[in-house]
């Protein structure tokens, strides 16, 4: 080949691969609900600022801006409060975002519509007195266990309720059970097992792996691309101590961190997703069945070997 055509198809794969890492590589959105912290066993108001200090920590290294999900009263600890709100101007402060979890994780399952409207104007009284310090937006809304209704009728009144006050439903694609590792990995903790610590870890780390897989043939079979993915994990011990390696791990999977408004400008975010009843897939799963669409998978594997059987000693009361 001539050393000038040898030079401009380099320079072309040059350009092509500048694209692609641009616009169209896979780009995932990191968000984290239950702050300022979920446990299976108890949890000291210092454990929980340094659990959430881990996180920024984790997310400032690798350049991922996340939305942090507010459940309130879990910042209402007697004596503590002020603690709690610093966590809240923590999260501002390291350019991440905070929505709105509800007061009570209240779900649209064994709650009433009028319950979780009120829990949703109960949840932001701290968290939007943050924001606007920090002259910051307030306009997600992720539901409690992912469930947005019982039925078509009452997600339709519960979206309008939401928009009426200024949310935007933040939809998830990608999970991968963490809270049943978290919950085995608390117990740990208070055993003071570092093994069996880091044996949930690294079989933590496989199922992402795993599921991340899952996950992008669903995309690729409903919608011949993949889409930009928001993965939910929650404001455990676990994901404070593993989310440097999380996000590591995406990286390795060739994911940039993108915000969330960023994911959600993809078109994909505005297909239907009908009412989840009890059970809240990935949205995936979702818009595969408003639109009547078979996927070989539909969500990530179980949890297996050593995990899901401490799961059963430790969890299952």
């Amino acid at each position: 080949m001539p050393r000038v055509s040898y030079f401009l198809s380099l320079l072309s794969l040059a350009f092509a691969c500048s694209a692609f890492a641009a616009g169209g590589g896979k780009r995932i959105a990191i968000t984290i609900d239950d702050v300022p912290a979920a446990s299976a066993t108890a949890i000291t108001p210092d454990e929980t600022t340094r659990l959430n200090q881990a996180l920024l920590a984790a997310l400032k290294r690798h350049g991922a801006k996340a939305v942090g999900f507010v459940n309130e009263d879990r910042l209402l600890v007697p004596g503590h409060v002020d603690e709690g709100i610093a966590i809240l101007d923590a999260w501002l402060t390291a350019g991440m975002e905070l929505g709105n979890h509800n007061f009570g994780h209240l779900g649209l399952w064994q709650s009433s519509l009028e319950d979780v409207e009120a829990a949703v104007l109960k949840g932001e009284v701290l968290t939007r007195r943050a924001a606007e310090a920090h002259h910051a937006p307030l306009r997600y809304y992720r539901h409690p266990y992912t469930q947005t209704g019982r039925t078509e009728a009452e997600r339709e009144a519960f979206e309008t309720f939401l928009a009426t006050h200024g949310y935007t439903v933040a939809p998830m694609t990608v999970e991968h059970d963490d809270y049943v590792f978290a919950c085995v990995y608390d117990h740990l903790v208070a055993q003071r097992d570092d093994p069996g610590r880091q044996a949930v870890a690294d079989d933590y780390d496989a199922h992402l792996r795993a599921s991340v897989q899952v996950f992008e043939t669903m995309s690729q079979e409903l919608l011949g691309r993949q889409v930009p993915q928001i993965l939910l994990i929650h404001a455990s011990r676990l994901n404070a101590d593993t989310l440097d390696r999380t996000l590591t791990t995406l990286t390795e999977l060739g994911y940039s961190f993108v915000p969330l408004d960023e994911a959600l400008r993809d078109e994909a975010y505005r297909l239907p997703a009908r009412a989840s009843g009890r059970f809240g897939p990935s949205w995936l799963a979702r818009w595969a069945r408003a639109q009547g669409v078979k996927l070989s998978v539909y969500g990530q594997p179980d949890p297996q070997g050593r995990t899901a059987q401490w799961h059963t000693q430790l969890c299952s009361h």
